[in-house]
């Protein structure tokens, strides 16, 4: 079984190899981060020239804007997407977490990398183990006080919370560095120090510490709320697994993903991660030929008879409202939660 379960992903790959979409895109990344450096540098003019309260609290969401776009960078050098060797995504990434946006680099490898390895698993994946959610009825059963009373309510608070995500990872990150030992300790907290200089001082050199701090907190908000949005709809509400050991690498990586259908616009503004079943199965491969590789990809799910979902981006926000509904239920009512999986049943 082990074997043809392999065979599977292995045929696919073979195809994929074939079609040269694996190979590096360094034009692209160029061009791509050369944008981002004009968005940053016009949301900071735009800050200069308005100043009435309408117009920052739009500045603070423009900036939001473009931060989640230099966290796309980081998220494509962790996977090493950007050049050959291991050294440039890291030097890229250090830069682009650290240094611009204040969160920590290896933090966020690390979380992330246990993440790819075992998506949606309920143990496994810390992007399923969040404080105030529940997603079966054993998590529910975990939460108590204002936990408990959040996942009572999570269909309602999930994105009205997700205004503190930014706050939340910039602790946590901050934490790891403190716990952990890192491959390049002084640099991250040397780029972390830098960061909260230049942003903060350049904040109130434009705007004065009353208005800076304010700016921040909006800003910030409007990011964590920026990222849920593009996160959520990723694997919330797909099936969940438990179990050990990882048996079918395709299959487990394909049904536990969501697709949102392609518009550019919308492929743009979510870094490309609405081929998120593409992304999982080659993780290395660049952003821009995430689509190409998806038409592999769906025939040949057809063709092993293995279900690839894939719907409109308020559907998927239809999805996992419903899903957070469903399992709220298990507090109200004491229902059950999800079903869960086992990976050798995949």
């Amino acid at each position: 079984m082990q074997s043809a379960a392999g065979d599977e992903f292995r045929d696919l790959l073979i195809l994929v190899r074939q079609s040269g979409l694996l190979a590096k895109q360094p034009a692209y990344y160029s061009r791509k981060m050369l944008l981002n450096l004009v968005l940053l540098v016009s949301a900071f003019l735009l800050i200069r020239s308005f100043h009435n309260p309408w117009a920052e609290l739009c500045n603070a969401a423009f900036l939001a804007f473009v931060f989640a776009q230099l966290g796309f960078i980081v998220h494509d050098a962790g996977h090493q997407e950007i050049f050959k060797g291991p050294a440039g995504n890291e030097v890229i990434g250090l830069i682009h977490s650290n240094l611009l946006l204040g969160f920590s680099y290896s933090w966020w490898l690390r979380k992330h990398n246990l993440h790819h390895c075992s998506p949606n698993h309920i143990t496994a994946d810390p992007d399923v183990d969040i404080l105030p959610f529940a997603f079966t009825k054993e998590q529910a059963a975990t939460k108590h006080g204002l936990a408990r009373l959040s996942v009572r309510y999570q269909h309602f608070c999930f994105f009205p919370l997700s205004l503190l995500e930014a706050f939340v990872l910039k602790v946590d990150s901050v934490r790891f560095l403190m716990r952990n030992r890192v491959a390049h300790p002084v640099i991250e907290v040397s780029f972390l120090i830098l960061h909260a200089c230049w942003f903060l001082g350049l904040l109130y050199l434009l705007l004065g510490w009353p208005h800076a701090i304010l700016f921040f907190l909006a800003q910030q908000a409007f990011l964590g709320l920026y990222l849920t949005l593009i996160f959520a709809p990723n694997h919330q509400g797909m099936p969940l697994l438990q179990g050990t050991t990882a048996v079918n690498f395709l299959r487990e990586q394909v049904l536990t993903s969501r697709n949102i259908k392609n518009h550019p616009g919308i492929d743009y503004c979510t870094g490309g991660l609405t081929c998120q079943i593409e992304h999982h199965l080659f993780p290395t491969m660049a952003t821009n030929k995430l689509r190409d590789v998806q038409k592999i990809v769906r025939s040949y799910c057809a063709s092993h008879g293995l279900p690839y979902h894939e719907t409109s981006l308020v559907q998927s926000f239809r999805e996992v409202y419903q899903d957070l509904r469903k399992n709220s239920l298990i507090v109200s009512s004491g229902l059950d939660g999800n079903t869960v999986t086992d990976r050798r049943d995949l």
